[in-house]
């Protein structure tokens, strides 16, 4: 190999082990040294092209949440026992919470670790901006829980960014939110590829379950064309629409005749809104939704 071509693979190689990390990237600097165990050969990387080959079926849906790229190690001790540390890098911090959410489970044990992580036997996910961390181990026994805790919390504590939730979740409204239910969908909401993604959150109430949503967009011409194509949808189908003075679009999406009706409103470059017959309800938390923009400055 010529010179220049062994100084180039010497950057590269010493890029993807820790110097990248100066530019918000994951390097392999991040995984731990632990007293007692031992790493499992060294670090391995998997780029979008590749990811199928770490898990299979699994693959589509991180790439879907714009996956970058994967870096993992095994660790195991003299006792047969072992963990594996998996650490994703999505595109932003959206992505990142949009793939944690997909995984987590409705009821959990959830942990103040990164921004939100939740423990099952065996099992410590956590999540902090884009980046989506995954632990797993093996007949760890007693030590299970506080083990994982400890090595979540060592691996937070170099991570980049901060532990917030996107801004646009603090938007949902308290009363009778279903803690920790939200979730961000990035493709095809409710079914219709016009709603590109949405976040949403489930609710109860007297019994009754419903589920807001919140699209954000780019821009206020975006969020012109979605509701557009959405009446010319609906329109298609032979289906009317009504708007009353608050601005508030009404309609029975032919999917979801089961739900009630539809209740949206749209300010700028937000959609909002959910399924109910209740009127005064709908207002209560169309409005809270569009109060709640304001208050965190994503609209005026």
């Amino acid at each position: 190999m010529k010179k220049t071509g062994i100084i180039v693979l010497i950057f590269w190689l010493l890029g993807f082990s820790g110097l990248f990390a100066q530019n918000g990237e994951i390097g392999f600097d991040i995984f731990p040294e632990m007293s007692g165990w031992q790493k499992k050969g060294e670090p391995e990387m998997y780029s979008p092209d590749n990811l199928f080959e770490y898990i299979n079926g699994a693959a589509e849906v991180y790439l879907s949440y714009d996956f970058q790229k994967l870096i993992t190690l095994s660790y195991s001790n003299p006792k047969q026992q072992s963990f594996t540390i998996d650490i994703y890098q999505h595109s932003n911090s959206n992505n990142g919470f949009g793939i944690y959410s997909q995984e987590k489970p409705q009821e959990g044990d959830f942990l103040k670790i990164g921004t939100q992580g939740y423990y099952e036997q065996g099992i410590l996910n956590f999540f902090k901006d884009r980046v989506y961390v995954k632990l797993s181990a093996f007949d760890l026994k007693e030590i299970d829980r506080p083990l994982l805790e400890k090595i979540a919390r060592l691996i937070d504590r170099q991570l980049p960014g901060e532990p917030l939730l996107p801004k646009t979740v603090s938007c949902f409204p308290s009363r009778g939110k279903i803690e920790n239910s939200e979730r961000f969908i990035l493709q095809n909401f409710l079914g219709h590829s016009f709603l590109h993604s949405a976040f949403v959150a489930d609710y109860l109430i007297k019994d009754e379950k419903f589920q807001i949503f919140i699209i954000e967009t780019a821009t206020p011409q975006e969020t012109d064309t979605i509701l557009e194509r959405y009446l010319a949808f609906l329109k298609r189908k032979g289906i009317e629409h009504q708007q009353d003075n608050s601005g508030t679009y009404r309609f029975s999406d032919p999917y979801y005749r089961s739900s009630g009706t539809m209740n949206l409103k749209k300010n700028s470059r937000f959609i909002w809104g959910f399924f109910s017959n209740d009127i005064q309800k709908v207002r209560t938390y169309l409005e809270a939704i569009e109060q709640n923009l304001k208050n965190h400055q994503l609209i005026r």
